[in-house]
């Protein structure tokens, strides 16, 4: 799609850089060259396979539920200009806003505070019902299309697959359209979806906002699915308060869900509720997470759809170990001397200060069932078992990796030494010890390595120098590999921050 960089769709829209793009279409940042602002472009891209027929139908649904949608006034809803075809598919012209979806928040920032959750909630629920009685059914509630401004405001974003209350087209080709982890039941089973199908999508889009998750999500599209029709949300790491909002919205049939009055007011008593625990994040000094939020804003645009990524930190499960506490530093009191001249006075005590707690790390819990305590600001990201976390800088790596073929430490962490070799220069063994990790036996690897180009660290700076250690533990049926990797030349001042993080690492239940 580089290509197309400086088009212009329908003699007007500039396509000016890709932004994303998911399973319902690209989104580009452009410029509206009549009115001389910056717009963004959905570019609709149409499910393989359809007849002439359905395609042309599905194309005139498209245009005229984007018509409809452009009619809602709201401030949380993001705002349509125009829809216009070319090339065959409608192009749906959007005010472009550069602020981070509530995912993107979630995953640099770990999960909201519970009082900022409700907001978020209530903010989007505003949106629904300004929907809904508009006869709009959004249809793909999830938190990649909420945005999250930096001063509170929350804005649900891509009605591309919207449509009017009633409309029968939806199913006119067969298709289900949404993501599994946040559809409604009733749309699963293809029976006729109303509002309460978008209140569903809130209920697990709020849930995520806790955990980093959908409570259904189940990692591949049969096991989701089945979870939404058969299974209960495990709240046992939702605060309690959440619990009655959470269990209203997400009962399996329509009827029994809250509407939008009481969902409101249950929102609302959260937020108006004085806190009963502390929060790490809130405790964070000078408006961190508005910082945060700012950091997070390189993401822009929640329409653009992709692959959803959740890191979070989290209460454990009950029964679960208790996650490290954060660092916390204090300047050390100075008392009187035993060398004290003689003849002279002991100088006063200073008055203790309070000093503000500096948060290093935040407990996160993986879908896996380990957790571990890893740095805050730090670029997360998640594979299918491989997970990391990258300093904003590049100069330091946390990396935890399952493996289920290989249960032998001390082979794991050779095999990783001669695959090393063949990427890195200078590959210098420090030590090599059998250590215990939480009762279990592990095999630990220090080494220094220079960089080369590509191999299987791409935040690394080809050429620079690093310094890493490795842990292999197995724990029952499983070997992890935790990495942790700084530059050289910073290896002493952060190696209590390393042991810190590495002795973390626990596995549920072991």
């Amino acid at each position: 799609m580089v290509s197309d960089s400086n088009r212009l769709v329908a003699n007007r829209y500039q396509l000016l850089r890709e932004l994303g793009r998911g399973g319902m279409g690209v989104v580009w940042e452009g410029r509206d060259t009549l009115l001389n602002r910056q717009i963004a472009i959905k570019e609709v891209l149409l499910p393989a396979g359809l007849s002439p027929g359905d395609q042309e139908r599905q194309l005139l649904r498209t245009a005229r539920e984007a018509r409809t949608a452009a009619k809602l006034s709201h401030p949380s809803v993001v705002g349509i200009y125009d829809v216009v075809e070319e090339g065959g598919r409608p192009w749906i012209v959007m005010e472009l806003l550069s602020h981070p979806t509530v995912e993107h928040v979630v995953l640099t920032a770990g999960a909201l505070p519970v009082r900022q959750a409700a907001d978020v909630g209530r903010q989007v629920l505003s949106a629904l019902r300004a929907a809904h009685e508009a006869g709009i059914l959004h249809r793909d509630v999830k938190p990649s299309n909420v945005l999250l401004a930096e001063d509170g405001r929350a804005v649900l974003t891509d009605f591309g697959i919207a449509t009017v209350d009633g409309d029968p087209s939806l199913t006119s080709t067969g298709m289900v359209t949404g993501s599994p982890a946040f559809l409604a039941p009733e749309r699963i089973r293809g029976e006729d979806a109303g509002p309460a199908s978008d209140l569903w999508s809130l209920g697990a889009t709020l849930f995520a906002t806790l955990v980093g998750r959908s409570p259904f999500d189940r990692g591949d599209t049969m096991s989701t699915i089945n979870a939404v029709l058969g299974e209960e949300p495990d709240y046992r790491r939702i605060p309690p308060i959440m619990h009655p909002i959470l269990r209203g919205l997400l009962k399996k049939e329509p009827r029994d869900r809250v509407g939008h009055d009481e969902a409101d007011r249950l929102l609302a008593e959260i937020m108006a509720a004085k806190p009963a625990h502390n929060d790490l994040v809130e405790q964070r000094p000078g408006g961190a997470r508005r910082g945060l939020v700012a950091l997070a804003a390189a993401a822009a645009l929640a329409i653009a759809a992709g692959t959803v990524v959740y890191l979070r930190p989290t209460t454990p499960a009950e029964g679960a170990p208790r996650p490290p506490q954060p660092a916390a530093a204090t300047s050390p009191l100075p008392s009187a001397s035993a060398s004290t001249p003689a003849g002279s006075s002991p100088s006063p005590t200073p008055t203790p200060t309070r000093t503000r707690p500096v948060i290093r790390v935040l407990a996160w819990n993986s879908p896996d069932g380990w957790s571990i305590a890893r740095p805050v600001g730090w670029k997360g990201a998640r594979k299918e078992s491989y997970t990391e976390w990258t300093r904003r800088d590049r100069g330091a790596h946390l990396g935890v990796e399952a493996l289920f073929s290989n249960l032998d430490p001390h082979q794991i962490l050779r095999d990783a030494e001669e695959t090393l070799k063949q990427q890195a220069a200078e590959v210098t063994s420090v030590r090599r010890r059998v250590v215990t990790h939480q009762g279990n036996k592990a095999v630990e690897w220090e080494f220094t390595w220079t960089a080369g180009q590509g191999g299987d660290a791409p935040w690394a700076t080809p050429g620079a120098r690093y310094h890493e250690v490795r842990r292999a533990v197995v724990v029952g049926e499983t070997a992890y590999v935790l990495s942790w990797t700084v530059a050289e030349a910073q290896w002493r001042r952060n190696a209590g921050l390393m042991r810190q993080v590495i002795n973390s690492f626990t596995v549920a239940g072991a």
